[in-house]
């Protein structure tokens, strides 16, 4: 009974928005907009941006529901109303996304920060020390959004992070590693970066002259694309694998592109293995990269676990094929404490 009201209140939550937004497009079928397109255009604009956020607001406010998500509504506002009106009669728009937007992107950053200023000061009270920054910017942001767009932004935040404001170097802990160095992956993917670059110059050379907007659009997105894997390269070099022996469990990581934790006891065994992966997908590699990041040492499993990937993907696997420095002393390490595991649990 208590499961039926909620999808009823939560019908009613999102289905009057979404209403009103489909009673939006009826008037802009509707022949009155052909007589007062201007008038109609400007009251549709300030319905979509700011009525329906704050009917939507009324109706959330007593629930469980994060107030922060009037953004979203106030982002799809704004998105609807580019595509819904003529671009002759989104003047009121342009000056909106011009002076008002940024003020949101701003005000949802700060927010962020706030966010993830309580949620570190709070862990750090419980002394856990798995948490690296991307984990506590996708806590947030979970807090605070859908959960897909929650993986997004906190993906995108964790770029400009790595990319532009982490520079201070990370020194190994104990029982951690480093899984860089001896595969030669940061090469690789500056070798990649300076690829997007000269093809963003070419690219750029080559359409220029056909479409100026599109060549913009194409150098913008390969410029961005080479500042997610120098994101990578600095995330690679402070986000080691770990041996937790405090919580028993070993913590891979891609950088901030895939994430696993893997308990002792459902490892059924660690090799070290430079073998060819099958082509059956029996073994899975961890890497982003596949085969171009290398492998040294495959973790078998007792049954399938599924893992982070980029941007909020999820894979599957029952043996894992990893690349890590000092793999004998790794191999050794997990071998020593999953057997302590299993004698424990004898």
């Amino acid at each position: 009974m208590i499961k039926i009201t909620t999808v009823k209140s939560n019908l009613i939550v999102f289905g009057i928005p979404l209403l009103m937004i489909f009673s939006m497009f009826l008037l802009t079928k509707s022949t009155w907009f052909s007589k007062y397109p201007k008038e109609l255009s400007i009251g549709i604009t300030l319905d979509l941006l700011f009525t329906i956020p704050l009917v939507y607001f009324f109706s959330i406010r007593k629930k469980e529901i994060p107030k922060i998500t009037i953004i979203s509504l106030f982002l799809i506002g704004l998105v609807t109303a580019s595509f819904m009106l003529p671009e002759n009669q989104q003047s009121l728009l342009s000056q909106i996304k011009t002076y008002f937007f940024p003020i949101v992107e701003l005000g949802v950053l700060t927010f962020l920060f706030i966010k993830i200023r309580q949620i570190t000061i709070e862990f750090k009270k419980l002394k856990t020390t798995n948490l690296n920054f991307f984990d506590t910017v996708k806590i947030a942001c979970k807090e605070s959004f859908p959960s897909k767009i929650a993986t997004l932004l906190a993906t995108e935040v964790a770029v400009i992070y790595y990319g532009f404001f982490l520079w201070k170097k990370r020194n190994l802990k104990e029982n951690e590693f480093s899984n860089y160095k001896e595969n030669g992956l940061v090469s690789v993917l500056l070798v990649l970066i300076l690829i997007v670059f000269i093809e963003t110059i070419a690219i750029h050379k080559l359409i220029e002259d056909w479409n100026v907007l599109l060549s913009w659009i194409l150098t913008g997105t390969s410029i961005y694309t080479g500042l997610q894997i120098f994101a990578l390269v600095k995330s690679l070099v402070r986000m080691p694998f770990k041996v937790d022996v405090e919580t028993k469990e070993v913590l891979l990581q891609f950088g901030f592109f895939s994430k696993a934790i893997i308990p002792f006891n459902l490892i059924e065994g660690v090799e070290v293995s430079t073998k060819d992966l099958p082509e059956d997908k029996s073994i899975v590699s961890f890497s982003l990269l596949n085969d171009l990041g290398g492998h040294n040492v495959i973790i078998h499993l007792k049954d399938e676990v599924e893992f982070d990937s980029f941007y909020g993907f999820k894979k599957k696997a029952k043996s894992l094929a990893i690349s890590v420095d000092k793999k004998n002393e790794f191999v050794g390490l997990i071998s020593e404490e999953t057997q302590k595991q299993t004698e424990v649990s004898k």
